[in-house]
């Protein structure tokens, strides 16, 4: 059994819809799961809706709605020919819109978007567009079959930020999924949305369709689970970055890992530990180029030659120094930092200490100001902004001697701060100026993945050269 995830951006338009369609009817034989993303902008403009009713732009706000129903009607109408079944998603379309209408009025009168009532706006995109595919996929001739991820996925009450319950959702992949799988049948069900076991209706965060298909596939012991997005699987660096950069054919869960925490933007960070627990290889795919090779990732994967598999980074960063001369090492410090930073509901995305000082880089930030008012009872607090994360990421980096210097050869002239080597030993992340970051990204690529590969310095350094598996 497989589960193959599409994202928004696979099924934005209806070409990419009819590619979807022949990438599953490939599959005819195979017990799948199919799990489904919003269409690509759907979930920005329910959300921008939800915030112009809230403060009463009603004008504002029916026009998102307009244009989320009139975009998913030109699908439909596109791709089914006039009959019960566009009937029938005429008219789905027409109760969303409806809905919007009741809810825009609602939230214009509260000027007030909850936590709850974002989470049921948010959720409407994924609902809509696996509608339209299970109608689609079913003229295509597969057995498609309409699920409610509301119904399997059961979550904890946090709106926004949702962790599944593994052992209600395990009960509920056995009752509602696995006949549908032993019949032939191929469920079609929503990533992102799931529903507490009071009711009501969560969300697992932006991007947490992958953590679906991946948690899913878990439950149910799937063999691999696919990843389907617009690129050719994880690459050495953010191709917008670097054009020449190029697919990781094999990488390891924890490489992975540390590349969708620091920043990659081709998988979300909670997506593969479900498949990590249960030994399941996920496979990232491009949709646009489906007899492509795409990035296979493995619990461990032997690394022969080259250090560093790929490059992120992370850009709205903050860098805060607190320097405490007066407390700093004192017994139980350290503690009241971290609450400090958890009470403001910040979690540092790395963090180096001195003798007097701490500094933390910070991503988005939503209380900066209120963070720094308290870390000031401890000391004095300095702030600089418009800083961005460079991650260079690989297994190969523990083993390799001498790694520091190689990554900061070629970096004269880039302010760098704040150098840390993460608790894996499998990153090397550092923080520069905003400004500097696609220079400081194209030299790093240049110097592991494109200079003509050198002899190694003994054997095993693998430092020069592209690793050996690219």
């Amino acid at each position: 059994m497989r589960v193959l995830k599409f994202g928004g951006t696979s099924i934005g338009d209806a070409q990419s819809i009819r590619t979807v369609c022949e990438i599953v009817r490939r599959r005819a034989g195979d017990k799948t799961l199919l799990v489904f993303s919003a269409a690509g902008g759907t979930t920005d403009a329910l959300d921008a809706m939800a915030r112009s009713a809230a403060k009463g732009l009603c004008d504002d706000a029916m026009a998102a709605a307009k244009g989320i129903r009139d975009a998913h009607l030109s699908l439909a109408r596109e791709l089914l020919p006039p009959g019960e079944a566009l009937w029938r998603l005429e008219t789905l379309f027409e109760q969303f819109f409806g809905s919007a209408r009741d809810a825009v009025h609602g939230l214009a009168v509260l000027k007030d978007l909850s936590p709850a009532v974002q989470d049921r706006l948010w959720g409407m995109g994924e609902l809509l567009s696996t509608n339209l595919l299970c109608e689609v996929l079913r003229r295509e001739g597969v057995p498609a079959e309409w699920v409610d991820a509301r119904d399997v996925v059961i979550t904890d009450g946090r709106h926004g930020q949702a962790e599944p319950i593994p052992e209600k959702t395990a009960e509920r992949c056995q009752t509602t999924l696995l006949p549908l799988l032993d019949a032939g049948r191929f469920p079609v069900t929503q990533g992102f949305i799931g529903r507490s076991e009071g009711g009501e209706v969560t969300t697992l965060g932006r991007g947490g369709s992958d953590y679906t298909a991946s948690l899913l596939g878990a439950l149910l012991g799937a063999e691999a689970i696919e990843i389907w997005t617009d690129v050719d699987g994880v690459m050495t660096a953010d191709p917008s970055l670097v054009p020449q950069a190029r697919n990781i054919p094999l990488m390891s869960f924890r490489e992975a890992a540390e590349l969708a925490f620091f920043g990659a933007r081709v998988l979300h960070p909670k997506t593969l530990w479900p498949a990590v627990e249960r030994g399941i290889p996920v496979r990232v795919l491009n949709t646009r180029r489906p007899d492509g090779e795409g990035t296979t990732i493995l619990a461990e994967v032997p690394r022969e030659g080259g250090s560093v598999q790929s490059i992120a980074y992370k850009e709205d960063v903050a860098l805060v120094t607190l320097v405490c001369a007066r407390m700093f090492k004192a017994r139980g410090f350290l503690r009241r930092l971290f609450d400090a930073l958890d009470a403001h509901g910040v979690t540092p995305d790395a963090v180096a200490t001195s003798e007097v000082s701490v500094a933390l880089a910070l991503h988005a930030p939503s209380d900066l100001e209120g963070l720094v008012r308290d870390l000031g009872e401890y000391g004095t607090v300095s702030v600089r902004r418009g800083q961005a994360i460079v991650c260079v990421v690989g297994e190969g980096l523990k083993n390799a001697p001498g790694i520091v210097g190689q990554v900061f050869e070629g970096l004269e002239g880039v302010r760098i701060s704040l150098v840390s080597q993460g608790g894996s030993a499998i990153n090397l992340g550092f923080v520069v100026d905003e400004r500097d970051l696609p220079e400081v990204v194209s030299r790093l690529h240049r110097r592991f993945f494109e200079r003509p590969a050198l002899p190694a310095r003994n054997q095993g350094d693998g430092l020069y050269g592209p690793p050996a598996l690219l």
